[in-house]
């Protein structure tokens, strides 16, 4: 299934959920559990399946999430999908396992978004039991999101509504506890009916205020297509996870104004790949890509036309290589601003490191599937710099590293390698040989250790080195992550700025 592109494409896409049930799925689920049952199935209320919350959730929730980009289709080698279901946590009232029906996060970094809560198709919108409201608990129109208010407050309600508050208070809070990270919307459903809580902290912390207007009721499937623009506003994946979709650069002003951009930044897709048939030896190709970071935090992404760039094998070509990625990412930059009428400037590393709110939402590098990533280079337009920042180090040659009693490895590295991947080789000046520098880049970040090494886009328990997955054995001093790794308080270079 393809990406749905904006709101009337949602619509339709809702549109053809109902009727394909209606007209395809029931008359074949009633029909076989007719055939299978030692008794015809029994018709409650005019419908074949008001009992049964797996049909609800797998012919029209599936339908609605996947419509608004939730995928749980995507292809293996993709990455893990961004809608995962019957997540496991621990609960964070008795510690036990819990599986939420949905969890949705952001792809590039697992950061929670969404969870999801699925009722039974019989399942009534919440009534008070209290006087005033009449013997059966009658709701006033248009006042079910104040009745759910209400119970977040401690009010009881008819029926299980107040359990299942309580449910979505203690998943919430244990997703919370988990990253330390609060999901960004909880939803409860049963297929008809839709509840939305915009902003689960106030909802469901203990200082929250509970606050009507966060809470969306959607009391039909009329009502869920009568106000789509809402549901694909403020529940679509794009809108939740506040990074859009890659745009190219003539759609980037349909998105934003100029004066919306904070910050900008060069990126690469980098590609590594291991070729051979008596020897693999690596193989990176990257393609030049902006970021665009609004000042209301969304990240939106601007590819143009692919265009490819072998990493040379010949290091005589090495700095044509990284002059033209530098054209490919300046009328990348160039073409953004033409359609803005701006000129815009990109930002650098350092600064996008110093903000922890920012780099929460996007990290330096991100693997987005097996050997591809997402890296940010800032102001700069490589992960490799042209030349060493300090020049005449001895270390990029593994023979002096031994004289000097700190050569890593037993061996120099004087083929291009995979195991460990290095691209760069012995005497080359993007290589280094120094086995300090190697132990620290492959020390696993560890809790605890934030302050001491500054922000890392590995989660816990990987390499310090930001371009380790794909590079180990590069000069630090020829890396665009020197900025950041050398602020670090535990990560100190043998050799020194001049």
């Amino acid at each position: 299934m393809s990406r749905v592109r904006n709101a009337y494409e949602f619509l339709r896409r809702l549109r053809a959920i109902a009727v394909d049930y209606e007209l395809l799925f029931r008359p074949s689920i009633e029909s076989i559990r007719d055939q299978f049952s030692s008794a015809p199935f029994a018709v409650v209320s005019g419908t074949g399946d008001e009992s049964l919350e797996a049909h609800s959730r797998a012919y029209f929730v599936n339908g609605l999430l996947a419509a608004l980009n939730w995928r749980l289709d995507a292809k293996p080698e993709e990455g893990l999908p961004n809608l995962f279901p019957e997540a496991p946590v621990a609960s964070s009232q008795t510690g036990r396992r819990r599986f939420l029906d949905y969890l949705g996060f952001e792809r590039m970094t697992t950061r929670p978004l969404l969870v999801v809560e699925t009722k039974r198709p019989a399942a009534q919108l919440p009534r008070l039991a209290q006087e005033g409201y009449g013997s059966f608990g009658r709701v006033v129109p248009g006042s079910i999101a104040e009745v759910i208010s209400l119970a977040l407050k401690g009010e009881s309600l008819m029926g299980p509504w107040n359990t299942w508050l309580g449910d979505l208070k203690d998943y919430v809070l244990s997703v919370d506890s988990l990253g330390g990270t609060m999901p960004a919307r909880v939803v409860i459903t049963n297929g008809s009916w839709l509840v939305l809580f915009v902003d689960p902290a106030d909802a469901f912390l203990p200082n929250g205020s509970r606050n009507v207007d966060c809470i969306m009721v959607f009391d039909s499937r009329d009502t869920l297509e009568e106000r789509y623009i809402d549901i694909y506003k403020f529940l679509s994946h794009a809108a939740v996870s506040k990074v859009i979709p890659p745009l190219s650069p003539g759609q980037v002003a349909l998105y934003v104004s100029a004066s919306d951009i904070a910050r900008t930044f060069h990126g690469l897709y980098v590609r590594y790949f291991e070729k051979g048939i008596f020897q693999l030896s690596p193989i990176v190709t990257v393609a030049p890509i902006l970021y665009l970071q609004t000042r209301f935090q969304v990240w939106i992404r601007v590819e143009a036309q692919p265009s490819e760039y072998d990493l040379p094998r010949d290091p005589d070509g090495l700095q044509d290589h990284l002059a033209a990625v530098r054209a490919g990412a300046e009328e990348l930059l160039a073409a953004v601003n033409r359609c803005l009428g701006a000129a815009i400037r990109p930002t650098s590393l350092a600064q996008h490191y110093a903000d922890e709110e920012s780099f929460d939402v996007m990290k330096g590098i991100v693997e987005v599937k097996k050997d591809s990533f997402i890296v940010l280079t800032g102001d700069k337009t490589h992960y490799l710099l042209p030349e060493p920042s300090v020049p005449d180090c001895p270390f990029h040659k593994w023979n002096l590293a031994r004289e000097a009693g700190v050569s890593a490895g037993r061996v120099p590295l004087l083929v291009r390698s995979v195991s460990p991947r290095s691209f760069f080789i012995s005497g080359e000046v993007h290589h280094c040989a120094h086995r300090d520098v190697a132990s620290v880049k492959e020390t696993p970040v560890l809790p605890g250790q934030g302050r001491r090494r500054g922000l890392r886009s590995i989660q816990e328990g990987g390499p310090f080195c930001e371009i380790w997955p794909f590079e180990e054995h590069l000069c630090c001093r020829t890396c665009a992550f020197e900025e950041v790794c050398t602020q670090s308080e535990a990560f100190q270079l043998p050799c020194r700025r001049p």
